[in-house]
C-alpha cells in the first residue's frame, strides 16, 4: 500500500514538476560550459543572492494569476522601484533606517491594494490597471528622487542584503527560505488558497458556493505588493543604493517565471514549487550569461526558448499520463 502510495506521489510530481528539473540540470550542465568556473560554491552563492529579489515577486505573480479572471500584474518592478526610492527618501530625511523599510514594505502594500482596488472593484482589466501604475509608479519614483540613484543608507542596513548565515546569504535563509514555506501553505493548505484556485477555476461557481472572489482576489494584489516592498528592502541593501530604474525587467520576467513554474495563465492551476524551480532556471541562466558577458538580447531569446520548450513538454508529459490513466 506504501508502495502505490509513493509510486503516485512520484507520479505525480513527475507530471507537474519533471520537465522543469530536467531543465534545471540542463541550464546547469549549460551555464558550465559558456561560463567556466560558474558553478564554484562561490558563484553558487551569488547566484541564490540574485534570484532571492525576483523569486519573491515570482510568488506574488504567481498568485495573481492563479486568481483568474484575467489577473496578471505588470507593475511589480515599479513596485520595487517606489518602495525603495520611499525608504531612502525617509532616511535622508532623518527617519531610522528601519522604520523606514517598515514603511517601505507597507507602501508597497498600498500599491498593491490599489492595484487590486481598480482590478476588483471597479471592474477595469488588470492589463491595463497594472499598465497605467507601471508608468505612474515609476514616474512617482523618478520625480522622489529626481532621476539619480540614492546612496544615502547608514552602515548596518547592509546586513539583510549583504551578509551570510551559515555560509549562505543572509536573505535566501532569513528571508527567502520562509517566505517560500507561507506562500506554499498559503496556496496549497489554506482556505484562502483553495478559494483563489476555485476562483480562477470557476469564478461563477465560486461565487454560488458563497466565496467572495472579489475580496479573494484582492488580497492577492495585496500580497504581491507586500513581496515587492521585500524585495525593494533586500534590494537596497544589497547595492546599498535606492535607484528609481530598479526592476525595470522585472515586471515581464516575474510573469515569465510563473508561468514556466506551471501557472496556467487562466487561473486556477499552478505552484509555488513550480515558481521556486522556475525562478532557479532563470537565475542561472540570466547569471551565467552575464557572467560568460554575452549580449542580454541573447539571453532574453534563451530564457523565452526555455518558456517554449517547458510549455510543450509539460503538455506532452500531462497528455501520456492522462491516456495512462484512462487505460488503467
Amino acid at each position: 500500500m506504501g508502495s502505490v502510495k509513493n509510486m503516485g506521489w512520484l507520479q505525480s510530481f513527475v507530471e507537474q514538476y519533471g520537465v522543469l528539473v530536467l531543465i534545471l540540470i540542463v541550464a546547469l550542465a549549460f551555464a558550465g560550459i559558456i561560463a567556466p568556473g560558474v558553478l564554484s560554491v562561490s558563484n553558487l552563492s551569488q547566484m541564490t543572492v540574485f534570484g532571492v529579489e525576483i523569486g519573491l515577486i515570482a510568488f506574488g505573480e504567481t498568485l495573481v494569476i492563479l486568481g483568474g479572471g484575467g489577473g496578471i500584474d505588470l507593475s511589480v518592478g515599479s513596485m520595487l522601484a517606489l518602495s525603495q526610492i520611499i525608504i531612502a527618501v525617509l532616511v535622508e530625511h532623518g527617519v531610522n533606517v528601519a522604520l523606514a523599510a517598515v514603511i517601505g514594505f507597507l507602501v508597497g502594500g498600498v500599491m498593491g491594494a490599489f492595484n487590486g482596488f481598480f482590478v476588483v472593484q471597479l471592474g477595469i482589466p488588470a492589463i491595463i490597471v497594472t499598465l497605467a501604475t507601471l508608468y505612474g509608479y515609476s514616474g512617482l519614483a523618478l520625480v522622489l528622487s529626481n532621476g539619480v540613484n540614492l546612496s544615502v543608507f547608514p552602515p548596518g542596513f547592509d546586513v539583510v542584503g549583504q551578509s551570510n548565515v551559515i555560509g549562505l546569504p543572509f536573505q535566501f535563509i532569513a528571508i527567502y527560505v520562509p517566505v517560500a514555506i507561507v506562500m506554499w501553505y498559503i496556496t496549497s493548505r489554506s482556505l484562502f488558497g483553495y478559494h483563489l484556485r476555485f476562483a480562477g477555476t470557476n469564478e461563477r461557481a465560486a461565487w454560488l458556493s458563497g466565496i467572495n472572489v472579489a475580496w479573494v482576489r484582492f488580497r492577492a494584489y495585496l500580497i504581491t505588493g507586500l513581496l515587492c516592498g521585500l524585495a525593494a528592502i533586500i534590494q537596497s541593501s544589497r547595492f546599498a543604493t535606492a535607484r528609481p530604474d530598479a526592476g525595470s525587467t522585472d515586471n515581464l520576467q516575474a510573469i515569465a517565471i510563473a508561468v514556466l513554474g506551471g501557472t496556467s495563465i487562466f487561473g486556477g492551476q499552478g505552484s509555488i514549487v513550480g515558481t521556486i524551480l522556475a525562478t532557479a532556471v532563470v537565475t542561472v541562466l540570466s547569471y551565467s550569461f552575464g557572467y560568460a558577458n554575452i549580449n542580454s538580447v541573447i539571453e532574453t531569446g534563451a530564457i523565452g526558448a526555455v518558456l517554449i520548450v517547458t510549455v510543450i513538454g509539460q503538455t506532452m508529459i500531462r497528455t501520456v499520463m492522462r491516456r495512462r490513466r484512462r487505460l488503467a
